[in-house]
């Protein structure tokens, strides 16, 4: 407790009536509310239902509060070491992303999307990792390959932000918004401990380096903010396994004159070099700290042994105060890197960059300046502010090579999907949460292999989240597509298309015939063949221009609008709960495996640090609360939306009978997509925000053994969220859900008579 500024900082206990569990709220000696005051009102959970637990708690707040050396974000690292983790989440969180405003709410401010009812259209481009996504973009803005490079591209993950391009008249503006402090300092925290890790078991400098500067999700790229780190402090051997035919890179790529010099990167190198010191001393310490708890060397351990082993080295390493020391200089060096911009307005909070905004009349020198958010570019690295982008929104009369008018659209690119089944069996809320608010799905697929896992899901979601309406397909590489029994673009496109169909069989089992003939009917028309993308807009072949200016054309014309179904669906309740529980069964089915609680065909068991990963970041409020291909929100609402769409497929009569199968379909669709929405914040709820201390509390578990806790936790969380049996209340909810959402969009649902007999909608309006 301390008296600063007139005002006296101090933490107590409450909870809310009805809960067990305890809360603390306090004044912030630091954030600012709404009207820029110091002292926000902050209330955090505890954790426990433990009373003396939770003074327990209070008391080391307050410890806190009394120490102002403690009262800068830097400082973190030096208060896990002393206070609990709940206590430092409640007092640094606020400081990390002190308003608490959405990125999206941010670029909005600067610069505002605009909609269909403005003429615009707004696309959302989605597809697998390398399909040919961002060259598509870089075609339908008009951007060079090799003058521009913006975005940028190549043949692993590049594009890891939101980029959102708005075609429209005036001057060319730009809004960056930024990964806050603390996601940042997780992102440096687990790859010093993969480096770390790599350290312990004998890695070279090289893989040491490479697991530092890349992290393994290959999303965060060290390297690019601090310098390529060489072996042999010079400049990289020459690639003897370059292409002769390659074309120099353009002497003003990125402004050769604001490119590091040669002095810099020695100095980044020594940097490295250093860090490179301390992860290994790192290393060292951890491993003096676990030796006389481990039976044998590591080399002769077992498989099995070998994971126990890895999972109490980690936890080890990052209890150290070296190791916290370490990601804060780490975190401070990415700090600095802002100080080279030398364009724009960069906006900081609580120390912190927030957002950058440019403008200017030059599209040369707006290409310029946009490119150090997005490029991959070698040269610049320790330059490049890429890793650290969370979304980048640009406007401009950006012209295509196929067509001389402006056209009014907004494209949004994004990260790709996964490349194995297991990663793409589903697709992350990050994309379905904006199906409501696009006007066209636009699924970038790989014409010489179409339809695998990846794009496959994105239909999948698409036609029970009742927006099949939305959908098209840019099929890339259609150059490479060859046969001797394929003699012309007509047999191409035939061959292309019938892969879409025999993928789309294959789904009938899982998502119902009415959803996927209505895929089928739109798709046949709603294909577009591209090639030669990664070419300038004057080497592409007419037949390919032809093409992308249909698709240009397309996306346009979808914003026409078009009569509403007056039909009206009504439900017998019934089905509901069987289809409830089939979701409920098939979401623990996976999960149980993944957990290694039973065996399911084509699901293995998950490793540790993947799940340690994971609930780190329902615990941090990051990446959409998936890591990698676990995406538990996304899946209880992919089972859900399943199941309930085939339940929507077969309605008990019709209150206003529709005039065609057309109109039948679209009035179900509608129902669908109301649905569909609704279930994202139901799915939120049940799995992270109902359960997030929990979720805090299975990441803290340490030590040996914590890998089974921690599974443990998880299928408890995921128990509650989705109880089979016991199935009534999660049934309950979702009657609830379904019945609003049809009223919305114009169906009904009889409800059972202890609910009243009473019909979801404005049954009066009927």
């Amino acid at each position: 407790m301390i008296e600063t500024k007139a005002r006296t900082y101090t933490a107590a206990k409450s909870r809310t009536q009805g809960r067990k569990a305890w809360a603390v709220t306090f004044r912030h000696p630091v954030c600012r509310d709404d009207e820029g005051r110091i002292g926000v009102k902050v209330r955090r959970g505890l954790g426990t239902s433990d009373s003396e637990e939770a003074d327990a708690f209070v008391a080391e707040l307050n410890a806190l509060l009394g120490d102002e050396s403690y009262w800068n974000v830097a400082e973190r690292g030096r208060a896990e070491q002393r206070f609990h983790s709940v206590v430092v989440r409640a007092f640094y969180e606020p400081m990390d992303n002190p308003a608490g405003k959405d990125p999206m709410a941010i670029r909005e401010e600067e610069i505002r999307l605009p909609d269909r009812d403005e003429g615009y259209s707004r696309v959302m481009l989605i597809g697998t990792t390398g399909a040919g996504k961002t060259s598509l973009l870089r075609q339908l803005i008009g951007s060079h390959p090799t003058r521009d490079r913006f975005p940028s591209t190549s043949t692993g993950k590049t594009t890891i932000a939101d980029i959102e391009v708005i075609v429209g008249p005036g001057d060319f503006e730009a809004v960056v918004t930024f990964f806050p402090r603390r996601l940042v300092r997780t992102y440096v925290s687990e790859s010093v401990s993969e480096a770390c890790k790599t350290a312990w078991r004998d890695g070279s400098d090289e893989r040491v380096m490479r697991d530092l500067l890349n992290h393994k999700d290959q999303r965060f790229r060290l390297g690019y903010l601090l310098g390529a780190w060489s072996p042999d402090e010079g400049e990289p051997e020459e690639d003897d396994w370059g292409d002769a035919t390659e074309e120099e890179e353009p002497e003003d790529e990125l402004d050769a004159g604001s490119l590091p010099t040669a002095e810099e990167r020695a100095a980044m190198q020594s940097a490295l070099d250093g860090y490179q010191e301390r992860v290994r001393q790192l290393a060292a310490q951890a491993d003096a700290a676990i030796a006389g708890v481990l039976d044998e060397p590591l080399k002769d351990m077992k498989a099995e042994d070998q994971e126990a082993a890895s999972d109490l080295f980690v936890d080890q390493a990052e209890g150290l105060p070296d190791h916290a020391a370490l990601v804060d200089a780490i975190t401070e060096d990415v700090l600095r890197r802002f100080a080279h911009l030398e364009q724009g307005t960069l906006t900081r909070r609580g120390g912190w960059p927030e957002k950058w905004t440019f403008r200017s009349d030059d599209r040369n020198d707006f290409m310029r300046q946009a490119r150090w958010f997005s490029s991959n570019y070698h040269r610049a690295y320790g330059r490049l502010l890429t890793p650290v982008v969370q979304g980048m929104r640009v406007r401009g009369p950006f012209v295509t090579g196929f067509g001389g008018e402006i056209p009014r659209v907004v494209l949004i690119d994004g990260e790709g999907l996964g490349h194995t089944p297991e990663s793409a069996a589903n697709v992350s809320t990050h994309y379905t949460s904006r199906y409501a608010t696009v006007d066209v799905v636009l699924v970038v697929d790989n014409a010489t292999q179409p339809m695998q896992a990846a794009p496959l899901s994105v239909l999948r979601s698409v036609g029970t989240g009742g927006h099949a309406d939305k959908l098209a397909v840019a099929f890339t590489h259609f150059d490479a597509v060859k046969g001797d029994n394929l003699p012309d673009f007509a047999a191409k496109r035939d061959h292309v298309l019938g892969a879409v169909k025999l993928a789309l069989a294959r789904l009938r089992d899982a998502i119902g015939d009415v959803v996927v003939g209505g895929l089928e009917r739109r798709l046949d028309e709603r294909c577009f063949m591209l090639g030669w993308l990664d070419q300038p807009a004057e080497g592409i072949p007419s037949g390919a221009r032809k093409q992308l200016g249909e698709l240009m054309g397309f996306v346009q014309s979808i914003i026409e609008p078009e009569p509403q179904p007056q039909a009206r669906p009504m439900y017998d309740p019934a089905g509901l709960a069987f289809a409830v529980q089939s979701a409920s069964r098939e979401f623990h089915s996976l999960w149980d495996a993944r957990l290694g609680y039973r065996r399911r065909d084509g699901v293995s068991k998950e490793h540790w640090a993947r799940v340690r990963a994971l609930t780190r970041r329902v615990t941090y409020r990051m990446d959409n609360y998936e890591y990698k291909h676990l995406m538990p929100v996304a899946e209880l609402i992919g089972r859900l939306s399943e199941a309930t769409s085939r339940f929507l497929d077969a309605p008990a009569r019709w209150e206003r009978t529709a005039g065609d199968q057309d109109e039948a379909a679209a009035a179900i669709a509608r129902i669908r997509a109301e649905v569909y929405t609704a279930l994202h914040s139901f799915a939120m709820d049940r799995i992270v925000e109902e359960h997030f201390n929990e979720w805090g509390e299975a990441f803290e578990h340490a030590g040996r053994g914590s890998s089974y806790v921690r599974a443990q936790r998880l299928r408890d969380i995921y128990g509650a969220a989705a109880p089979v049996p016991g199935i009534e209340p999660i049934v309950a909810e979702v009657r609830k859900l379904v019945a609003f959402a049809m009223g919305e969009a114009g169906g009904g649902l009889e409800l059972e008579e202890e609910y009243g007999r009473v019909e979801a909608g404005s049954r009066e309006e009927g």
